[in-house]
């Protein structure tokens, strides 16, 4: 009965944070601790100590909030259960009027750390009792309280099918809303006080990740990391979730999004050749708990795949999104599996097949990074005559992914460049457009890349060479301002407008 691991995790308002403390139990009970200097980090110590613990008691039904106040609280349930919400009240912050819920119980062991200048409000699931830590003390004149339903913030409140109308003091039902409390006044332009469309992109720390945080907008998207840390996002591991769908409930409780984006996986090619059941968790699995729980709250899921879905195996073949699918690797048979899982989970998803996917990223780690820092290095780049692809840009990607979801698109799009060309025939375009030695971009044959690898690795996926793909569904269903660009144009557009990590231009 004992789990006497305590955590926790940041989540999606900035500075607000998610605990699950320690307990030790036996045949008599339990003891579990409810605060620990020494164990929880600094962000949810309080530098001036805890001047007051308040304790209150709440029927099932009860919704209270949303109340602000200028002081931190540490909050936990001694019995029953609550939906709990924090809101970003603070003009200032990256993440102003965006809120998060998480459930919060007895049996589950939580804790939420609400930040100074943040608005509070929960509903009860069950009767419960609420422990607060305070870093300060009640001070009303400093208090602020706003409409828990105020259209401007835009937070759900779910319902209890017993539950006609929820429990609210008088307080409550008559607070002002957002804008109408002067500390607010001319922080919201007129043609933003509609609620926020909420996207979740799952791997927003990767390079198509990064291009749909610039496409939807900052402040709409709420972005998860899986192995680094990055400001402002969340960590979410799918292959985590694969094994523990509650995981994938809880994301997508704590953001509740309109829009949940899945473009995180297992993409090393060769790689998931040697690595077991990962490909299969993180790219199948993992995705379809995640559809699963985007379904369950309304939401669409958007699923990234790849052209390893092809055999690739007919010269001069480029495919189309009705024909027949044939893997001859495992990172396209996981990638294949997971467009059946989300399909399966939610019909009205959005598969997007891309490729060859190139742009500004954090990272720095893409094809295109790699031979511009190879070449200004007047190093040579081998690159394969007989594999032929289609290039994207990422931001490209990322304007057809909005373009998509706006016109409610569902099912199979190619969703890549508009030219097909061999790796080689890339790279000299690559070179010619940014004035760098398209000399020193070698030929060389795609078996002799796969030898190389083997030697090197051990072992190697086998890749078709003609994974061609055609947009013309693409071009169909969205107006040319979201049609991709030419390589050069693409090229051109990313060295007038860099982001993220510096290409060696």
């Amino acid at each position: 009965m004992s789990t006497n691991q305590t955590t926790w995790t940041p989540l999606c308002v900035e500075g607000a944070f998610m605990g699950t403390d320690a307990r030790f139990g036996d045949h008599r009970g339990y003891f579990q601790e409810l605060f620990h200097k020494d164990k929880y980090p600094a962000d949810v110590i309080p530098k001036d100590g805890i001047p007051q613990v308040s304790l209150s008691h709440s029927h099932r039904g009860v919704l209270r909030g949303i109340h602000c106040s200028q002081y931190a609280k540490l909050v936990t349930i001694t019995a029953g259960a609550i939906y709990d919400v924090i809101v970003d009240l603070r003009a200032h912050s990256p993440t102003f009027r965006r809120w998060c819920a998480v459930v919060v119980s007895s049996a589950n062991r939580r804790q939420l750390h609400v930040p100074a200048g943040c608005g509070h409000g929960f509903l009860c699931l069950e009767d419960a009792d609420m422990l607060y830590l305070q870093s300060g003390c009640l001070d009303p004149p400093t208090e602020m309280d706003l409409d828990p339903f105020d259209p401007t913030l835009g937070v759900h409140w779910p319902t209890l099918p017993d539950v006609p109308r929820y429990i609210m003091s008088d307080k409550d039902k008559n607070a002002p809303k957002l804008l109408e409390r002067e500390a607010f006044r001319g922080t919201i332009a007129a043609d933003d006080a509609t609620p926020r469309r909420r996207v979740l992109v799952i791997g927003a720390s990767g390079q198509v990740g990064g291009a749909l945080v610039e496409a939807f907008g900052a402040a709409a998207v709420i972005g998860t990391y899986s192995k680094v840390p990055c400001d402002g996002m969340v960590h979410f591991d799918l292959e985590a979730a694969a094994m523990d769908a509650q995981l994938a409930d809880d994301l997508v409780m704590q953001c509740r999004p309109d829009v949940v984006c899945i473009c995180a996986g297992r993409t090393w090619v060769d790689g998931c050749e040697n690595e077991g059941d990962v490909p299969q968790l993180v790219n199948c699995d993992g995705p379809r708990a995640v559809a699963r729980a985007a379904r369950a709250a309304g939401a669409r899921t958007v699923y990234y795949s790849t052209d390893y879905v092809f055999g690739g195996e007919h010269e001069g073949k480029i495919y189309t999104e009705d024909d027949a699918v044939g893997p001859v690797n495992v990172y396209g048979s996981t990638k294949l599996a997971g467009e059946v899982a989300v399909m399966e989970e939610d019909p009205n998803s959005l598969i997007l097949r891309t490729t060859g996917v190139y742009g500004p990223e954090k990272q720095g780690k893409n094809f295109v990074y790699q031979l511009c820092a190879a070449l200004g290095a007047g190093r040579d780049m081998p690159c394969a005559t007989d594999s032929f692809g289609t290039p994207t840009y990422n931001r490209d990607l990322a304007a057809m992914t909005v373009g998509l979801v706006e016109a409610n698109a569902t099912g199979i799009y190619h969703c890549v460049g508009p030219e097909t060309m061999n790796r080689h025939a890339f790279a000299v375009h690559v070179a010619d457009t940014l004035g760098l030695d398209a000399a020193r971009v070698t030929r060389v044959d795609s078996d002799a890349l796969h030898a190389a690898t083997v030697a090197k690795l051990g072992f190697a996926a086998v890749r078709g060479k003609h994974l061609g793909m055609v947009i013309h569904k693409l071009r169909a269903a969205l107006p040319v301002s979201c049609h991709p660009r030419s390589v050069k144009d693409a090229l051109l557009h990313w060295k007038a407008n860099p982001r993220g990590a510096e290409c060696k231009f």
